[in-house]
C-alpha cells in the first residue's frame, strides 16, 4: 500500500510550457493528501531560498526533499537530513571555475548565489522562469557548509570535470549546467531519510520524475513512474510512464494507484 508519495517539481509538478505547478496537479495532491497520503516535493530546486522555492509557496506539503536530497525538511522548517561536500572537493571546483571559466551556483543550507554570468546561467534561469541569485565570488565558501554546486557546463565539459572529482559526483536535469553533490547524496537518499522520519519503508513509496537527477529515487522507491518526455534512462528506471504534465499526468498517476 502507498503511504508516500515524492514528487519532482520541473517538468513534473510543472508545466514545461508554462513553468507553472498545473492546477489539477495540485487537486491530486490535496485529495491525496485528504486520504492519509503523505505528499512530498523532491527537487534539484534550492526551496529554502524564497525566489528559488516561491514555486511551491502556498501547497500543503508533508515536507521538502531539496536540492537534489541534500537537504529534507518539514513544513515548520525542521531539517530532519542534510548532507554537505567535502571542504577540497569544494575549493577544487571553484579553482577549475577560474581555470576553465564557467559559473557556479552555490548551494548553502539557507543561501543560493552565483560566482558568475554567462550564457548558460542566462538560459537556464530563462527555462525555469526564475531571478538571478545575488553575486558572490565564494571566497572562504570552503569553510562552510555547501551542499551543491552547480556548474554551468554543457556535458562535454562536464566530462572533463567529472574525472576530477573525488567525493563527489555529477548529476543533471537541463543543458546548461550539472549539479555536483556529494557521491553518498542524491534524492533517493534523501527520500530515505524523509521515509525513515515518518516510520515507513521505500516499498510504501510511489516516486515521480522525469530528469537524470530522479533516477536513484525511481529506482530506490516501491513504485517509480517516469512522467511526460523521458530518456531511455529515465524510462528503463520506471515502473509505469505516465502522460505529460500538461495531459494531467500527475493526476493519471494519483488516480491509477489509487492515492484519489
Amino acid at each position: 500500500m502507498i503511504k508516500a508519495v515524492f514528487c519532482d517539481v520541473d517538468n513534473t509538478l510543472t508545466s514545461p510550457k508554462t513553468r507553472l505547478i498545473i492546477p489539477r496537479a495540485l487537486d491530486a495532491i490535496q485529495k491525496a493528501r485528504q486520504n492519509g497520503v503523505l505528499v512530498f516535493a523532491a527537487t534539484g530546486r534550492h526551496t529554502r531560498t524564497f525566489e528559488e522555492g516561491k514555486l511551491l509557496h502556498g501547497i500543503a506539503l508533508d515536507g521538502f526533499v531539496a536540492i537534489n536530497g541534500q537537504i529534507c525538511y518539514l513544513p515548520d522548517d525542521t531539517i530532519i537530513h542534510k548532507i554537505v561536500l567535502d571542504p577540497q572537493e569544494v575549493s577544487l571546483v571553484l579553482r577549475l571555475s577560474r581555470e576553465m571559466d564557467f559559473a557556479c551556483c552555490i548551494s548553502e543550507t539557507d543561501r543560493l548565489y552565483l560566482t558568475g554570468m554567462d550564457e548558460n546561467v542566462r538560459a537556464f534561469h530563462e527555462m525555469l522562469h526564475i531571478p538571478f541569485p545575488e553575486r558572490d565570488p565564494a571566497q572562504g565558501a570552503e569553510n562552510r557548509d555547501v551542499l551543491s554546486i552547480a556548474a554551468y557546463v554543457g556535458v562535454e565539459t562536464e566530462t572533463l570535470i567529472f574525472p576530477r572529482l573525488t567525493t563527489s559526483t555529477i548529476v543533471r536535469f537541463n543543458p546548461f549546467n550539472c549539479d555536483i553533490i556529494p557521491r553518498e547524496g542524491g534524492k533517493a537518499v534523501g527520500m530515505k531519510a524523509m521515509l525513515d522520519y515518518f516510520g515507513l519503508s521505500a516499498g510504501e513509496a510511489l516516486a515521480i520524475g522525469d530528469g537524470q537527477n530522479d533516477i536513484g529515487m525511481l529506482q530506490a522507491a516501491g513504485f517509480g513512474v517516469a512522467i511526460g518526455e523521458c530518456g531511455a534512462d529515465v524510462l528503463a528506471a520506471a515502473d509505469y510512464h505516465a502522460p505529460a504534465p500538461d495531459d494531467d499526468g500527475i493526476w493519471h498517476t494519483f488516480e491509477k494507484f489509487g492515492l484519489i
